[in-house]
């Protein structure tokens, strides 16, 4: 697996590549810039990478102002924002200059590339949603649980308690998951990132409320729109942080418009189905990926 950096207008960006051949597939994780309770990245991927590198080349990118990534330039307010990752994102695929792309995005990351195929098909060969709150109608979980969670952000024991309402099977997340979010959340700029986004930051004054807004008119977009482009929902029926009725109100959404949408639902698997199910995970994304070219 290669590490490599690319400057995006002025922000030092990390992402992961494997792999050749094909149109790229590229890799979106979830999480929420300042975020001190995750250190969320592109090796959330880690262990499915190698499996869809062996036939196509792929990228996973830690987004802007989580893992690797360096924060927002000073002065750029919307950085910090979900519309800030979007831009960041799409201006990471134009410059890497290899579209258009597969997305596969999970949880958060799940409304930037959405967001990315209605703002820009022309980057897009075709889109994967993973079990995100976000991307669809419906109130998310993740704060019911994190406000239960009586260890202070950011340690061990608190990620642990995370892991226990957050998976079907928490051992999966234990096998060495917690090390390299522990490394990622100690850096400078990451603790920058949570003074910044903390209480009475940039969370509570641009983030919470453009996000607000940012659904509402994704929402409303896609009532009349289509996503040109095919898409897959992947989502685990056991997520407790987005119910599987989030999912059906997701493929209702999309299907009004665009007849090139299909639903897998695995059993058994909390809200990282590609950790706890990467096998399942794997076939329906090479059968989605396969469809692209077959005509259906």
């Amino acid at each position: 697996m290669e590490e490599s950096w690319i400057d995006i207008g002025g922000v030092r960006t990390r992402y992961l590549r494997m792999g050749q051949g094909g149109r790229p597939v590229v890799f979106v994780h979830g999480g929420t810039i300042g975020d001190a309770s995750a250190g969320s990245s592109a090796n959330d991927f880690g262990s499915i990478l190698p499996l869809v590198a062996q036939s196509r080349e792929t990228i996973a990118v830690d987004r802007i102002g989580q893992g690797y990534t360096g924060n927002p330039v000073d002065g750029d307010n919307e950085g910090w924002t979900m519309a800030g990752s979007v831009r960041h994102f799409i201006a990471f695929l134009e410059k890497l200059g290899k579209g258009p792309y597969h997305l596969v995005g999970h949880s958060r990351g799940g409304y930037v590339v959405t967001r990315t195929t209605l703002e820009r098909p022309d980057l897009v060969e075709s889109l994967t949603i993973g079990d995100s709150n976000t991307v669809a109608p419906g109130g998310a979980r993740n704060e019911a649980i994190h406000i239960r969670n009586p260890h202070p952000p950011g340690t061990r024991e608190a990620m642990e308690f995370t892991a226990r309402h957050y998976y079907f099977d928490p051992a999966v997340k234990a096998d060495g998951g917690f090390e390299k979010e522990l490394e990622i959340l100690s850096q400078p700029k990451i603790r920058e990132a949570i003074r910044t986004m903390g209480e009475g930051g940039l969370r509570v004054r641009r983030y919470l409320p453009g996000l607000l807004a940012d659904r509402e008119d994704l929402f409303m977009r896609l009532e009349h729109q289509p996503l040109a482009r095919r898409v897959l929902i992947l989502w685990a029926y056991n997520d407790p942080t987005a119910p599987i009725t989030m999912g059906y109100q997701l493929l209702r959404l999309v299907s009004k418009h665009q007849p090139r949408v299909s639903m897998h639902v695995v059993n058994q698997s909390g809200h990282s189905l590609y950790r706890e199910r990467p096998m399942q995970f794997i076939r329906a994304l090479k059968d989605h990926l396969d469809g692209c070219y077959d005509g259906n």
